[in-house]
C-alpha cells in the first residue's frame, strides 16, 4: 500500500491531503475539531443573533450620531483592553498541554499562577492606559465634555476584558460546551438591556450602562467555570510527590516570556485590522460613518461566526501535535481544516453579496443601507482570513510566534497606510478595500513561512 506523501517528507504544500483511500470522515483530528466547534456553535449562534439584535435596537433607538458615539466609546475601551491584555490562554495551552498530558500537576499549577499574574498586570495596565487616553480620544473623535465623562466611566469595564486564563483552562480540558454557554451571556444581557432602553426611549447613557453590565457578569461566570473545572480535574487536590513536577520544574524563563510577548504583540497587531478600523473611520469620517462601518462589520461577523469557531478549537489540537512532533499529521490536519473553512466562508460571503441590502434594511433600517458597499468588501476579506485560519495558530503552537509577528507587523503597517489613504479618498468602501488588501498580503506571507517551516521539519521529523 503506498505511503502518505507527507510522511515521506514531500515538500509540496498540498501533500497533506494524503492518499485517496483515507476519507475525511475517518480523520479523528478533523472530527474532533468539528465536534468542538459544534459545541461552540450553539452559543455563538445565539450570540450572533443577540449581537445583531442589540445593535439593531441601538441603531433604531438612537440617532445615527449617538449610535456612532456609542460604538466609538465601546470600541476605544475594547481596543485598549485587547492591546494591554496578555494572551495568557495561549500560554496555558502551549505549556499546560504537555504538563497535563504527562500529569505534571505541579508544573501545571505554576503555569496557571503565571497566567493569572499576566491577567492582573494586563487589567491594571488596561485601566491606566484607557483613563490616560480619554483626552486624546476626546480630541480625535470631537467628543463633547459630557461624552468624554461618559467614556471615563465606561473604561472601567476594561478590567473585565483582560481575563484570559480561564478561557485557556476550558480549552485545555476540551470544555467547549461550557464556553458555548458563557459566550452567549454577554450578548443576551446587551439584547435585553437594549430592548428595555428602546422601549422607554432611553438615551446613550442607558446603553452604556447595559454594556458595562454585559462585560462584568460573563467575566465572573467564566472565572467560576474555570475554577470549577480545575477542581473537577483534581488540579487543586494534593498530589503524590512524583506528580508534583518534572525533574526540571517548569519556570517562566526567557523562552516563555519571549513567547508571551510575541503572542501578545501579534494579537495586538491583529486587532488593528478590527477595532482600529472603526476608530480610524470615526476619526476621519465622523461618528455616523463609524456606526455604519460597525453595523457592516457586525453583520459580516455574524454570518461568518460558524467558521470562526474553528479558530479557538484548533489551538489545542495543534499544541498536542506539536508536543508529539507529528509533522505529517499536522500538515494534513491544517490543510483539511483550511479547505473546510475556506469553502464555508466563501459561501457565507456570497450570502452577504446577494442579501446585503435586505439585511441592512431589516436589521438597522434605511439609514444604514449606505453600508452595503463596505459590507461586501469586508465579507470577501473575512472569507480570505477565515480560509487561512490554521496558519497562524500552527506557527504559534510550534514556537514560531516571532515569525508570525513579523508577518503580522508588515501586514499591519500596510493596512494603516492604506486605511488613511483609501478611507480619505473613497470613504467607507476605501476602509474595506484597505482590509481586503491587508488580508491578501497576510495570507501570502503566512503561506510562505509555513511552507518553509514544514519543508524544513519534514526532513528531520
Amino acid at each position: 500500500m503506498p505511503q502518505d506523501d507527507s510522511e515521506k517528507g514531500v515538500r509540496r504544500f498540498g501533500a497533506g491531503f494524503g492518499p485517496a483511500w483515507r476519507s475525511w470522515t475517518a480523520d479523528a483530528l478533523l472530527r474532533r475539531l468539528i465536534s468542538n466547534a459544534s459545541m461552540l456553535l450553539g452559543g455563538k449562534a445565539v450570540n450572533a443573533v443577540f449581537s445583531v439584535g442589540y445593535l439593531a435596537l441601538a441603531a433604531r433607538g438612537l440617532s445615527l450620531e449617538a449610535f456612532g458615539t456609542l460604538i466609538l466609546i465601546h470600541t476605544y475601551t475594547q481596543a485598549v483592553g485587547d492591546i494591554t491584555k496578555f494572551q495568557s490562554w495561549q500560554a496555558v495551552l502551549t505549556y499546560g498541554t504537555p504538563a497535563w498530558n504527562d500529569r505534571r500537576i505541579g508544573d501545571l499549577q505554576k503555569i496557571l499562577r503565571f497566567s493569572v499574574r499576566l491577567d492582573v498586570i494586563g487589567a491594571a495596565a488596561g485601566l491606566g492606559v484607557a483613563l490616560l487616553g480619554i483626552p486624546v480620544a476626546q480630541y480625535v473623535f470631537d467628543w463633547s465634555p459630557h461624552t468624554a465623562e461618559l467614556a471615563t466611566y465606561y473604561v472601567f469595564s476594561v478590567i473585565f476584558f483582560d481575563i484570559a486564563t480561564t478561557t485557556g483552562v476550558l480549552r485545555l480540558f476540551n470544555r467547549f460546551d461550557l464556553a458555548a454557554i458563557q459566550s452567549s451571556l454577554g450578548a443576551l444581557i446587551k439584547f435585553l438591556g437594549a430592548a428595555v432602553a428602546f422601549y422607554y426611549g432611553a438615551g446613550l447613557e442607558a446603553y452604556l450602562v447595559t454594556w458595562v453590565i454585559a462585560a462584568i457578569i460573563p467575566c465572573l461566570v467564566l472565572i467560576g467555570m474555570g475554577v470549577r473545572e480545575l477542581r473537577r480535574q483534581g488540579v487543586f487536590a494534593p498530589q503524590p510527590e512524583q506528580a508534583v513536577s518534572s525533574p526540571a520544574p517548569w519556570t517562566p524563563d526567557r523562552t516563555v516570556w519571549g513567547f508571551v510577548w510575541f503572542a501578545n504583540l501579534n494579537t495586538t497587531l491583529q486587532l488593528v485590522l478590527t477595532h482600529f478600523g472603526t476608530l480610524i473611520v470615526g476619526a476621519l469620517l465622523g461618528a455616523p460613518s463609524a456606526g455604519l462601518y460597525r453595523v457592516a462589520r457586525q453583520l459580516t461577523e455574524a454570518l461568518t461566526a460558524p467558521v470562526k469557531l474553528l479558530t479557538p478549537t484548533i489551538y489545542p489540537e495543534l499544541a498536542r501535535l506539536a508536543a508529539r512532533n507529528a509533522m505529517a499529521e499536522m500538515r494534513r490536519f491544517m490543510l483539511r481544516s483550511a479547505l473546510l473553512a475556506g469553502v464555508g466562508a466563501s459561501a457565507l460571503a456570497g450570502i452577504l453579496i446577494v442579501a446585503g441590502p435586505w439585511l441592512l434594511l431589516i436589521v438597522a433600517g434605511p439609514n444604514f443601507t449606505p453600508a452595503y458597499g463596505v459590507m461586501v468588501v469586508l465579507g470577501i476579506a473575512a472569507a480570505i482570513r477565515l480560509g487561512s485560519f490554521p496558519l497562524e495558530p500552527m506557527l504559534i503552537s510550534c514556537g514560531q510566534a516571532g515569525v508570525a509577528l513579523q508577518v503580522r507587523a508588515v501586514t499591519t503597517a500596510l493596512y494603516m497606510i492604506l486605511m488613511f489613504y483609501l478611507c480619505s479618498w473613497l470613504g467607507l468602501v476605501g476602509a474595506g478595500l484597505a482590509l481586503l488588501i491587508a488580508s491578501l498580503t497576510n495570507l501570502a506571507g503566512q503561506v510562505t513561512v509555513v511552507e518553509k517551516w514544514l519543508r524544513q521539519h519534514a526532513v528531520t521529523a
